[in-house]
Order: C-alpha cells, then structure tokens, then sequence
C-alpha cells in the first residue's frame, strides 16, 4: 500500500468512526435497536454512493462494496464468501 493510499485509508476510518458514533446516537435516543438502525443507514448510504457514480463506474464500485461486506462476514463466520463477476 503506498502513502497515499494508507492516509485515504485512514481517513476513511475516522470518518466511519465518527459517522458510526453519530448514526448510533440517533438510534439510542429514538429508542431503536442500535446495530439495526446502523444497517439500515448504511444500506441507504452503499445505495447513495452507487447511485453518484458514473455509469462506467457503477459496476467496479459494487464489487467493491459487495467485497467489503464480503471481508465483514468472512470476520464474523470465519466462512469465505465468493464474489461473482
């Protein structure tokens, strides 16, 4: 991983730290299910994102989203999760 890369990598995981703490908040203080309400905010956000891409990039960034869903199950299952093209 070069420099640049690591910093927008490490960038990415403060923003998501945060975001997480925030989008938490909003769950306890309406009295919802903490890790429910973070799904489904981030559901809309993955959608969001696909939805702002250019057409010539739709498809790369949803196999990298379904990649990085991929690595979250394969930590919580220990189970491999093939990705099709």
């Amino acid at each position: 991983m070069t420099p640049d890369e690591r910093h927008v990598s490490a960038l990415v995981a403060a923003c998501a730290k945060e975001a997480s703490t925030h989008i938490l908040a909003y769950a306890h203080d309406a009295g919802l299910d903490p890790p429910s309400f973070l799904v489904n905010v981030a559901a809309v956000l993955a959608s969001a994102a696909l939805a702002t891409q250019p057409e010539a990039q739709r498809l790369a960034a949803s196999r990298h989203i379904q990649r990085a869903l991929g690595l979250v199950h394969c930590l919580e299952d220990d189970v491999a999760v093939p990705i099709t093209k």
